[in-house]
């Protein structure tokens, strides 16, 4: 998910880079969520030991330290919320489930030889409807 801040609400619309429209491929619709800390705690009710998220917030953005890279190589999964700070213009958050989704290998037709991961996607119920947040 993309992070909107008050200087991107010009004239009561938000105004979303192109760039992170086509990144995050939201061109066919997306979805504000408005009341983030309602959703939140919303959220923090199904992050359980089988629940169906794994965790959620914003991205950090930084380079990670030795402690940090040990912890990944050992298969804690930090590297699903932090990226190098190149990618801070993201202003990234994340809900992160804990459901496999399928993904396949597509040729890149752009770097012959190189292959595209392709994802399918999960679906989310959080038991409640997205109207009071959204």
């Amino acid at each position: 998910m993309y992070t909107v801040r008050e200087n991107d609400i010009v004239d009561n619309a938000v105004k979303i880079p192109i760039r992170m429209i086509r990144e995050f491929g939201c061109a066919n619709g997306w979805i504000g969520i408005v009341q983030y800390d309602s959703f939140a705690r919303l959220a923090d009710r199904h992050i359980t030991d089988d629940g169906s998220i794994y965790a959620h917030g914003p991205i950090s953005y930084g380079v990670p330290g030795p402690k940090l890279i040990r912890e990944i190589f050992e298969g804690i999964p930090h590297n699903l919320v932090i990226k190098t700070p190149k990618y801070a213009y993201q202003r990234e958050c994340r809900i992160i489930g804990t459901q496999p989704v399928e993904c396949s290998l597509i040729p890149d037709e752009k770097h012959p030889g190189c292959k595209i991961e392709e994802y399918d996607h999960a679906e989310l119920d959080l038991g409640s409807g997205l109207t009071g947040f959204s």
